[in-house]
């Protein structure tokens, strides 16, 4: 699949993607996601060092769970701040 084909699934589509191990779909998901998860940590923690920290924790957290994802329990983009919190919390 293409990049552009990748930019216009949903973030649903994407976690499916990164569900069945595709690296490309879990690169355009840390595109769409990192600035934002990197602000939830640094609110969170208020260390810069420790958010970043956090914020690969968070992805690694994603990378591993995403076959947890049910679409029919919510967005994908809910899901993916979810685990990402946890992550951040943990």
């Amino acid at each position: 699949m293409t990049a552009v084909a990748l930019s216009e699934l949903t973030d649903g589509g994407l976690i499916e993607r990164v569900a069945d191990g595709d690296r490309e779909a879990f690169d355009e998901l840390y595109r769409r996601y990192a600035r934002p998860v990197l602000g939830l940590a640094l609110r969170r923690l208020g260390d810069r060092g420790r958010a970043e920290d956090a914020l690969q924790d968070a992805f690694g957290a994603i990378w591993r769970s995403a076959g947890s994802y049910d679409s029919r329990r919510g967005e994908g983009g809910a899901w993916l701040y979810t685990v990402a919190r946890n992550a951040i919390v943990d």
